[in-house]
């Protein structure tokens, strides 16, 4: 059958139509019939089979898919909120906040920063550079702090900004570098103040100060007219002596010059004691701006020590100095250096002149060098001392145990020091009386010879 189906085939030009002749004549045994179902049913199946497996694997994907997609916008979200959290952080600052590249160039600024700036837009801002706001005299000092912080340092500085309205405005910065999440410094962020009012408001703090100080010299002054008026009498009364017998050799007795001569050095050492007593009071009443410079602490304290004698003698009390060979120079304002010591010396005088001070009544002021490099003053009593309870309020304004006094000198005095970048201190001496002190850098210049 096979071989003449072939054959039939094979004389027909069109096999199709001869063997839909075949199927029709039922040439084609039940058999056959059979194999050629189950190989519908097997492709059938099979196509079941692969359509249940596709199925599967796209419902797998698609589930895949959709976790992905609900990951990534979960991350999105995320992403944008912690955003959109930083600009508001960025935008609610007070101050300005900056980003700029390595050449100055403005990235971004808030919008604080802006108005800081008087400008009425970001566009205004963002691209220029920060140089052309700063002012020319701090270029090169941001130039380097630039540089460090691309580094990876942080640094800060002060500077004056040109606004753009014309007005200069002191401002203080704080500048670090700013990384991706490989490290790499993509910009500097510079977090701006403006200081000027603080600025302002501490140099009138400083004036104010200044004037209480003054008035506080002043009156020590007028305290003490009667001591320094019988100090510069003994000076005056003995150039009187001394130019008096100088004359009196040179017209009776002319061949004693030498005589002569040793009475004008006498005067002449005479005067210049005197006059240095003036020049020690001019300069504690002047009104002179404080200005710092480099001064030698032991030159003070023995300044401020011949300035106390009258006072100390008025009160039968002795000064002793025990002064640091080498204790080093300070950088400070003398007027109120010298004010401090001397404040501190007529408080010991005072306190040793009470009639409840114990045993030998002297005052010993001692200079030193401390082992981290400060100079260290200190002024010793053995008076009465203070006590326990009112120790801690000592620099307090307004407080003392005087009947008399106004309590301002310990609290202009420790203004002073901490001004100087020191500290003023006070403690119970181990027998009697008390120990007031301060210490200050040391400064690394040295004073001209």
């Amino acid at each position: 059958m096979f071989a003449s189906l072939s054959r039939n085939t094979a004389m027909d030009p069109e096999p199709s139509h001869q063997l839909a002749a075949w199927l029709a004549g039922g040439q084609i045994t039940a058999s056959v019939w059979v194999l050629i179902s189950l190989v519908l049913l097997m492709v059938v199946a099979g196509l079941l089979v692969l359509s249940v497996i596709l199925w599967r694997q796209l419902l797998s994907t698609q589930g895949r898919l959709w976790k992905e997609w609900s990951a990534r916008a979960e991350v999105e979200r995320a992403l944008s909120d912690k955003e959109q959290r930083l600009q508001t952080i960025f935008e609610s600052q007070l101050e300005c906040v900056k980003l700029h590249d390595a050449n100055g160039t403005i990235l971004t600024m808030n919008q604080a920063g802006i108005a800081r700036l008087g400008a009425r837009c970001a566009a205004q801002v963002v691209g220029t550079s920060v140089y052309s706001f700063i002012a020319p005299e701090h270029h090169e000092r941001y130039q380097t702090l630039s540089a460090s912080v691309f580094q990876g340092n942080s640094d800060s500085m002060e500077f004056r900004l040109c606004c753009a309205a014309g007005n200069q405005r002191l401002f203080e910065t704080h500048v670090v570098p700013m990384r991706d999440s490989s490290g790499t410094i993509l910009a500097a962020l510079a977090l701006t103040r403006d200081i000027t009012d603080r600025r302002n408001a501490e140099e009138r703090a400083q004036r104010h100060l200044s004037d209480l100080a003054r008035v506080a010299r002043i009156t020590s002054m007028g305290e003490m007219a009667s001591g320094l008026a019988h100090e510069l009498n003994q000076p005056l009364a003995a150039i009187v002596n001394y130019a008096s017998a100088a004359l009196r050799v040179m017209r009776t007795s002319p061949e004693k010059m030498a005589s002569a001569i040793d009475s004008l050095e006498a005067i002449t050492e005479e005067g210049q004691r005197a006059g240095q007593i003036i020049r020690n009071v001019r300069d504690l009443v002047s009104r002179t701006e404080p200005t710092k410079a480099p001064v030698d602490v032991n030159e003070i304290v023995r300044m401020m020590v011949l300035l106390a004698k009258p006072e100390a003698a008025r009160h039968g009390v002795a000064i002793r100095m025990q002064l640091g060979a080498g204790t080093g120079v300070v950088h400070a304002s003398k007027i109120e250096l010298e004010q401090v010591v001397f404040n501190l010396l007529r408080n010991a005088v005072e306190a040793m002149g009470y009639p409840e001070s114990i045993g030998q009544p002297a005052v010993i002021i001692s200079t030193r060098r401390t082992p981290v490099g400060s100079v260290e003053v200190e002024v010793e009593d053995c008076g009465p001392g203070i006590a326990d309870d009112d120790i801690d309020q000592v620099f307090d304004p307004f407080f003392t145990t005087k009947v008399d006094g106004m309590g301002m000198g310990l609290s202009i005095s420790r203004s002073i020091i901490e001004a100087h970048d020191g500290r003023l201190y006070v403690r119970p001496n181990a027998d009697k009386g008390v120990t007031f002190g301060f210490t200050l850098p040391q400064s690394e210049v040295r004073l001209a010879a």
